[in-house]
C-alpha cells in the first residue's frame, strides 16, 4: 500500500434522515465522531467533507483530523472524491460515508490488508453479498481525473464513473453485514440502536 489517508463524506442533505445523520447520538459520541474514532486507532490522517463544515470544526476530534467544504453543496460523493482528492496528497484514499455506525478498526484493517494482496487497480470496493459499497471503498490517486471529468459534466452519478475504472469488488463474505450497515432513515437508524443493545445486553 503506498500512502493513504481517510475520507468521511459527511456533505449530504440527510433529506431520508430529517435531521443530520452524522450528528446523530451514537455510542456516547455521534455517528461521525465514534468512526473517526475508529479511523484514528489506525493511526492514518482524517478528512472530513461537509456540506456544513462550521458545525464540524467546532467539535474536539481525535488524530490529525480535519474538515473541509465541499467543493459543490450538494452535488453528491462524486463532488465529494474532488474535494478530497485535491485537499489531500495521499497515494490512496480510504473513502467512508458517515452513516457507518457498525464500521470498526478491524474492519477497516481487514479491508486493507484484502487491498495489499491485489494489483493493477483504481479502486478496491466492498461488496457484501449481492450489493456493491462504494462508498466503503479505497480510491487510487490515479482515479481523479475521471472524478474531475465527471463533476465538470455534471454526471454526478458515482456508479457511471467506477464503469470507467479498475474496480476489484471484495469477496462478498470479506466484512459482515452490519459492517457495510447504513443508518439513512429513522428506521434504520432505529434498527442499529436495536443491534445494539442487543449486543451489550443480549435482548432485542
Amino acid at each position: 500500500m503506498k500512502t493513504i489517508a481517510a475520507v468521511i463524506l459527511a456533505g449530504g442533505k440527510s433529506s431520508r434522515m430529517g435531521k443530520p445523520k452524522e450528528l446523530l447520538p451514537w455510542r456516547g459520541g455521534t455517528m461521525i465522531s465514534e468512526l473517526v474514532k475508529e479511523v484514528a486507532a489506525l493511526q492514518m490522517p482524517c478528512l472530513i467533507v461537509s456540506n456544513q463544515p462550521e458545525r464540524l470544526r467546532e467539535l474536539e476530534w481525535p488524530g490529525a483530523v480535519s474538515v473541509t467544504s465541499d467543493l459543490v453543496a450538494s452535488a453528491g460523493p462524486v463532488s465529494g472524491l474532488v474535494t478530497a482528492f485535491r485537499a489531500r496528497s495521499e497515494d490512496v484514499l480510504l473513502v467512508l460515508s458517515c452513516d457507518l455506525p457498525f464500521l470498526d478498526r478491524t474492519h477497516l484493517n481487514t479491508l486493507l490488508a484484502y487491498a495489499d494482496t491485489v494489483s493493477d487497480w483504481d479502486v478496491v470496493a466492498v461488496r457484501q453479498g449481492e450489493r456493491l459499497h462504494p462508498l466503503l471503498a479505497l480510491y487510487h490517486r490515479r482515479s481523479q481525473q475521471v472524478w474531475e471529468d465527471a463533476l465538470r459534466k455534471g454526471e454526478l452519478r458515482l456508479m457511471d464513473g467506477l464503469a470507467s475504472l479498475r474496480v476489484v469488488e471484495t469477496p462478498p463474505d470479506l466484512l459482515d453485514e452490519w459492517a457495510v450497515f447504513n443508518a439513512n432513515t429513522p428506521a434504520e437508524y432505529e434498527q442499529a440502536l436495536c443491534e445494539e443493545k442487543r449486543r451489550k445486553t443480549g435482548e432485542r
